[in-house]
């Protein structure tokens, strides 16, 4: 992914660091009537805002290129001559902004362990269907690809070994919460969980809830 985060920070750089060049570009947005206003600026400090950058530059990619092509600037950006890592991009766009949303709702207020763990384990589904689909050409969620002529299966391929690798570290990195499983299911689906498979301290007290008409 370096390779494409570099090309978009290098871009957003490009408009955003000169002031005449920001304006003149917040003002061609306003003379074509763009949807949007300006591109958002990247951050190393928080580098989970990378999908929200991406998602941008992606729906003003032809604006962008309008502009510099108007300007007449020698800078040769890939979003316009490079298929194979406007393919990269479309993927990982798609893939940061699921991440942006799987950061938000762990940081949102009021959430105990078994709510982080819900967001965790639906994360790594999605990423589970995502690659299972891939391996079988299948774009549902990723269409931007097809608009893409040079996205071949060698190049899927690469895409869902990412998809495993990042699959694979979530598991490293989240073993602990995998290891507390069992008692995790309590506080979500306490009346189907069978006793025994419980430790034994906890084992009488899912008995009384279990066995309470009242709830």
């Amino acid at each position: 992914m370096k390779p494409v985060l570099d090309a978009i920070v290098k871009l957003v750089n490009t408009i955003r660091s000169r002031g005449l060049t920001h304006r003149q570009f917040r003002d061609f947005l306003q003379s074509v009537q763009s949807e949007y206003s300006d591109v958002l600026y990247y951050t190393k400090v928080r580098w989970l805002s990378a999908g929200c950058v991406f998602e941008r530059v992606w729906q003003l990619k032809d604006d962008i290129v309008s502009f510099f092509h108007e300007k007449q600037c020698s800078a040769k950006y890939e979003l316009s001559e490079d298929t194979e890592w406007l393919s990269n991009f479309a993927f990982f766009t798609y893939l940061l902004c699921h991440m942006n949303n799987l950061n938000v709702k762990m940081q949102g207020k009021n959430q105990f362990i078994d709510d982080i763990w819900a967001h965790l384990k639906t994360f790594k589904l999605k990423l589970n269907m995502f690659d299972g689909q891939l391996a079988k050409n299948d774009l549902s969620h990723f269409s931007r690809l097809n608009s893409i002529p040079s996205v071949n299966e060698e190049k899927l391929k690469n895409y869902e070994d990412g998809l495993k690798k990042l699959h694979f570290e979530f598991e490293r990195r989240f073993q602990d919460f995998s290891a507390i499983q069992t008692e995790l299911d309590i506080f979500t689906m306490a009346f189907n969980i069978n006793c025994e498979a419980v430790r034994s301290d906890l084992q009488l007290g899912l008995i009384e809830l279990q066995s309470n008409n009242h709830l």
